[in-house]
């Protein structure tokens, strides 16, 4: 996934752990500089994981 000049490898798993979990949206939040909304998340996860 690129966001500006950024990139982060999503693994390909078609279940995440709970910790897998929170340890990307941590990790995503850190790169967006804030929190994602559910509907970000939402939107996320309906392109990349369809």
């Amino acid at each position: 996934m690129l966001y500006q000049d950024r990139m982060m490898v999503i693994p390909n798993n078609e279940e995440f752990s709970v910790p897998q979990l929170k340890d990307l949206l941590r990790h995503l939040g850190k790169v967006l500089g804030r929190k994602l909304s559910l509907a970000e998340w939402q939107g996320l996860c309906a392109r990349l994981f369809v």
